[in-house]
């Protein structure tokens, strides 16, 4: 068995994304490397096409994780409802695929935020994060061995 390019290019967006992450003094370079690690796929469409998942799912979970732990930090049934409106709305605008990743970003800032304060800034850098992560698989994805189609 061999060490292939994909499995190169994934670690080196993984190590990139974390190098960028504390270049930019960004607190968690976790959610960039996963970003990163998630979007490398076998074809650049399907980079593509994971990247824009991930960056839907983490936007409408980020809105409305701000939304609601502004308003109810950590509260149990709050996080459920959101759940519930989280996915009739990634539903409606036919994001289905965007589901899993916008709860996951929901909940984390849900069950994260314990004062309204941070919310705002927490909601806006698991954004960032995730779009440098994507931004650096699409790259290497793209200039380094370009897969085939």
């Amino acid at each position: 068995m061999t060490i292939g390019m994909r499995n190169i290019k994934t670690a080196l967006a993984v190590f990139l994304s974390i190098i960028f992450s504390n270049i930019l003094k960004l607190d968690y370079p976790f959610y960039a490397a996963i970003a990163s690690l998630v979007c490398m796929q076998s074809t650049l469409e399907k980079t593509y096409t994971a990247g824009k998942n991930r960056l839907l799912g983490t936007f409408i979970g980020a809105v409305l994780g701000f939304v609601f732990a502004s308003l109810f930090p950590t509260n149990a049934l709050f996080s459920a409802l959101g759940i519930v409106l989280l996915i009739y709305i990634c539903n409606k605008l036919d994001w289905n695929d965007a589901i899993s990743m916008a709860g996951i970003v929901f909940l984390g800032i849900m069950l994260n935020i314990k004062d309204n304060k941070h919310a705002l800034v927490y909601s806006y850098k698991r954004l960032l994060e995730t779009l440098i992560g994507i931004t650096i698989a699409f790259i290497v994805n793209s200039f380094i061995k370009p897969p085939e189609k």
